[in-house]
């Protein structure tokens, strides 16, 4: 199988003219894997390194163009169950909650943000809840160490703290 580098112009031309008229199947094999909405654009490289291997099989003759866009399909959806994998393997959860709410039903989102408000507020320390009050209006961990006039080390130690009771609370429900 050729690599991607050893493209020629015309190869790299078919693919693309193929990409145009199979999108759809990147576009299906998002939906199967069940990669929320807002990621698709995130994950659609993936599922494209997947066409461009079924092309490059194709093109050797390792596969029969009758099958092409079941085996398409079926590599496409490897790779990007390969990326969840690997994102998965070090799992955490951000502590800028506002960005990462694609698993919370918005009717849920305000209950959710209020539960961990009130966990956050019993759990942490007044030095940690200082911290996490600036980061939100920031969301920046050195402009927060600059506000509060800590160590950028000291406000990395509190921003890992305060993440991990965050994953907790979030884990616990």
């Amino acid at each position: 199988m050729k690599s991607f580098t050893e493209l020629n112009e015309d190869d790299t031309q078919r693919f693309y003219e193929l990409l145009e008229v199979k999108k759809f199947l990147i576009k299906r094999a998002l939906y199967k894997v069940n990669i929320p909405q807002q990621l698709h654009s995130e994950f659609y490289n993936f599922g494209m390194e997947g066409l461009l291997v079924s092309f490059l099989i194709l093109q050797d003759g390792g596969i029969s163009s009758k099958d092409f866009d079941r085996f398409a399909f079926t590599t496409i959806k490897r790779k990007l169950i390969d990326e969840i994998r690997r994102r998965n393997r070090h799992k955490s959860v951000p502590l800028d909650i506002f960005d990462n709410n694609s698993d919370v039903i918005s009717n849920d989102y305000d209950l959710l943000y209020i539960e961990l408000i009130s966990y956050l507020k019993k759990t942490l320390k007044s030095a940690e809840w200082d911290y996490f009050e600036e980061y939100i209006k920031t969301l920046n961990i050195k402009q927060t160490a600059i506000s509060l006039s800590i160590s950028l080390a000291n406000a990395y130690r509190l921003h890992k703290h305060i993440k991990g009771v965050c994953e907790q609370f979030l884990l616990s429900i």
